[in-house]
């Protein structure tokens, strides 16, 4: 069985907030194992909260909605926002991380 298909039929199994889940999980021991704890499906530590979206897909769309929704509950809790991407192949997980800045007219 290719890795793919196995890939497909564990997930199968799995909803998409198990998924997103499991991706927090593995952002949270890249970026600093236990220095992190869950808020609400998101990452946070004394000063950032991040979002962690995943996909196995080939793209992934962001929206100003994405951004809107992260950069309020980062400030509803005096936090600077973060966003994490995952990007799952067949061999690897790739991350895009980024800060999200807004800036007035």
């Amino acid at each position: 069985m290719l890795l793919q298909e196995k890939r497909i039929k564990m997930n199968r199994n799995k909803s998409n907030k198990e998924i997103g889940m499991d991706a927090e999980d593995r952002v949270q021991k890249c970026i600093n194992s236990g220095a992190l704890s869950f808020d609400k499906g998101d990452l946070k530590n004394d000063t950032h909260l991040i979002s962690v979206k995943h996909t196995n897909k080939k793209s992934f769309r962001l929206t100003l909605e994405m951004f809107k929704d992260i950069w309020n509950q980062a400030l509803d809790r005096n936090k600077l926002p973060r966003m994490v991407i995952e990007l799952e192949t067949d061999d690897d997980y790739w991350y895009i991380v980024g800060a999200i800045f807004k800036r007035r007219k």
